[in-house]
């Protein structure tokens, strides 16, 4: 009799700790997926573009470099841009355009992203 009692208290002690730790488990994955998402937002690329009487400024105000791969303007502007750094601007004379729409598609090492302008 006392053995039986042993035995199921000690089924239902393993079947309490493989709940338990089940929930740890998900817990602990779902605080891994939140903070890979927040690293993904703090270490990206971030592009910018203003336009300063008359003069285009771009820059990246990300992490880590990023490589313009394609710019479509709405006025025939002669950029050609590869790599630009963290923190790196570019200017780019535009003489008396008031008004300017910008489509760049741009990349990190993991991502590719795409930004419209209306400047």
């Amino acid at each position: 009799m006392i053995f039986n009692i042993t035995i199921i208290i000690i089924a239902i002690a393993l079947i309490v700790g493989v709940i338990l730790s089940s929930i740890a488990l998900l817990k602990i994955s779902h605080a891994l997926k939140l903070r890979n998402q927040m690293l993904k937002q703090v270490s990206r690329a971030y592009l910018n573009c203003t336009k300063n009487n008359n003069q285009l400024e771009i820059r990246n105000i990300g992490q880590v470099p990023l490589t313009i791969d394609k710019i479509v303007s709405s006025e025939k502007l002669n950029m050609t841009l590869t790599t630009i750094a963290p923190n790196q601007v570019y200017y780019f004379q535009i003489n008396g355009i008031k008004k300017l729409s910008l489509s760049i598609d741009y990349h990190d090492q993991l991502n590719h992203y795409s930004e419209e302008f209306d400047l």
